[in-house]
């Protein structure tokens, strides 16, 4: 009987089991995060769009004449 409370003690003590778990929804955690990031939708992935839309939106614009500039006749 001695034995088996020895060995109940030593599997409720034993946190080896638990530890992996815990790496196992850390990675899932950041599973999520790199995709909601990353993804086709992400706040990531919008951001560069926009800024290169931007950036081209000016770079065509720029061979136009602004209003005031002097232009050859």
């Amino acid at each position: 009987m001695n034995i088996g409370i020895t060995k109940l003690k030593a599997f409720l003590q034993d946190e080896s089991g638990v530890t992996a778990i815990e790496y196992g929804i850390l990675a899932a955690a950041m599973a999520a995060a790199i995709g909601a990031i990353f993804g086709s939708d992400g706040v990531f992935v919008t951001a560069l769009t926009d800024k290169f839309r931007q950036i081209a939106d000016q770079i065509s614009g720029s061979g136009t004449s602004a209003p005031g500039s002097i232009t050859s006749k």
